[in-house]
């Protein structure tokens, strides 16, 4: 009963989420319909009543030029009879459009209503137009008729052409034109206020559809959270095979509260070559120490837990995972299992690994690069202080360098950088570790030596690895020797900037004095060489 009362709970969540959804798409059509039947008011607004009176203007104007030109031609003492009839026809019939253009404008801003309901903006704007219009028409009728009565006087006999003033008729049409010039100028004003109400339309719409939305997705969520709770109680009743699934693909192992493995899924097979036993611990089959049950167990309680962890091969070798360690509450308040769901990730292990080497591995020699240097030395020099240890900073420049590539070429050059640098790391393996920071320069960070015997020790071993026949380039040979200058920490800096530049002074002093020697540096290297700067950041 109660099972068969769960799945009609849970068939009334699925009609809810279906009717929700219906609701969803009928508020987004409904939405959409009014968005189209907006847009198509503007559509018709702005035609209706701005650009269709734009465009009489205009023509108005286009007419009131004609006109202007026919009237001063009339005007010219050299114009026939029979031109002057046709002048005259001219500039009454343009004069005739100009009147049905203006009035028809007139007409129709007077019979323009408010799209919205808030355009206070625009209502001043059509009262301003609407003054324009009425002032263009006084201005239009005195200079049309003051045109008429010059085509009467210039068709008299006995007309002189001095009484004719180009200067006044051309003043009046600069007015009448200026007149339609800002009555258009407004009708563009009132168009953009038209627009910008519609933006605000639009833009409260998709604001209230936005909200609509939103609310309906918490809806939405709530229920699902309802769903999975409700599906989270059934699966509890259910077996602990049942919960796993004997066909999943994901790597899942269940343990009790002390690491012992309860239950393994088939899937590990086709990754280790074999299923974990039943009864083990999980930690036999663990490679990372640091990922100790006990340790693992103490980090998950109450919260799911992602980690990445190796696990061996039936061949020995190392599959990589990332898990999700889960705790699952048994009847009382504590964890009384674990579940591990895990997928493969040795390739993007391996992919990582290869990034961390090309940032940090020198491509030619695979040792450390310029990066790691200073990742090593800021490491060592930031440790806290009852935990410093003295470190010693070599700069090792190879002398004669240039003349190899110059003579043998700069294969044959890089050829003699990787063999070097497999011999530099061996010589100083055990009590530091070699950089190559540039061209053929090296540095050498020592720090586990107890003496400055010790040290004199190293840096002797790394002339003499310098200073001996080098075979290379099929049967060639090159000799060479170091420069090497060394800075202590703390006493020569306390920053890599600073032992970098005492390092690079005193091995300075070395290839002043023709090489093959290692200088500690001091205070009155920096006399000798005021200028030195190191250039290494």
């Amino acid at each position: 009963m109660t099972g068969f009362a769960e799945v009609k709970v849970t068939r009334r969540l699925i009609l809810l989420f279906a009717a929700i959804s219906i609701l969803l798409v009928g508020i987004s059509v409904a939405s959409l319909l009014y968005l189209n039947y907006t847009i198509n008011k503007l559509s018709e607004s702005l035609y209706d009543d701005v650009y269709q009176n734009s465009e009489l203007i205009l023509n108005a104007d286009r007419d009131l030029y004609q006109a202007a030109v026919a009237l001063h031609t009339a005007m010219n003492p050299n114009t026939t009879e029979s031109e002057l009839k046709e002048l005259t026809q001219l500039f009454e019939d343009n004069n005739t459009q100009i009147e049905e253009r203006v009035n028809t404008a007139r007409y129709n801003i007077n019979s323009i209503e408010k799209p919205y309901n808030v355009m206070h903006k625009g209502e001043l704007q059509l009262t301003e137009l609407k003054r324009e219009l009425s002032s263009f028409e006084a201005s239009f009728g005195e200079w049309k008729d003051t045109g008429s009565s010059l085509i009467i006087r210039r068709s008299q006999e006995g007309w002189d052409p001095a009484s004719f003033s180009a200067v006044l008729t051309n003043t009046q049409l600069n007015d009448i034109r200026s007149r339609l010039d800002n009555s258009e100028d407004l009708i563009d004003r009132y168009a953009q206020e038209v627009t910008t109400v519609f933006q605000d339309k639009k833009s409260s719409l998709f604001a209230l559809y936005s909200l609509l939305l939103f609310l309906l997705i918490l809806v939405i969520i709530y229920l699902g959270r309802k769903i999975i709770k409700l599906q989270s109680e059934m699966l509890e009743e259910q077996t602990m095979y049942q919960l796993i699934g004997e066909t999943m693909s994901d790597y899942i192992i269940l343990t009790d509260p002390n690491g012992l493995i309860i239950y393994a899924s088939p899937s590990h097979l086709s990754i280790l070559g074999y299923v974990p036993k039943k009864g083990t611990p999980l930690s036999n089959y663990i490679r990372e120490p640091e990922i100790s049950w006990a340790k693992l167990k103490s980090v998950v309680q109450g919260t799911p837990r992602m980690s990445e962890l190796r696990m061996r091969g039936a061949e020995g070798h190392w599959v990589w995972l990332e898990t999700k360690v889960t705790p699952i509450t048994g009847s009382r308040s504590f964890a009384a299992q674990f579940m591990l769901v895990s997928r493969e990730i040795t390739q993007r292990k391996q992919y990582e690994e290869r990034l961390h080497k090309l940032a940090f591995y020198d491509h030619l020699t695979a040792i450390p690069n310029r990066a790691h240097f200073k990742m090593y030395m800021e490491n060592l020099i930031s440790q806290p202080e009852e935990h410093q240890q003295e470190i010693a900073l070599a700069l090792l420049d190879c002398d004669r360098f240039k003349q190899l590539n110059d003579t043998l070429g700069h294969l044959a050059g890089d050829e003699f950088l990787q063999i070097l640098s497999r011999e530099l790391q061996q010589t100083v393996k055990g009590a530091g570790q070699a950089f190559r920071i540039g061209g053929d320069e090296f540095a050498v960070v020592i720090h586990r030596f107890n003496n400055p015997g010790i040290l004199d020790e190293i840096l002797s071993r790394l002339l003499q690895l310098f200073s001996k026949s080098w075979p290379i380039n099929n049967g060639s040979s090159f000799i060479t020797s170091a420069s090497i200058g060394v800075a202590l920490f703390p006493q020569h800096g306390s920053s890599i900037n600073e032992l970098l530049r005492a390092a690079d002074l005193a091995m300075y002093r070395s290839k002043k004095n023709g090489g093959n020697e290692a200088n500690l540096y001091d205070k009155r290297m920096d006399e000798e060489v005021p200028d030195q700067t190191s250039g290494r950041n």
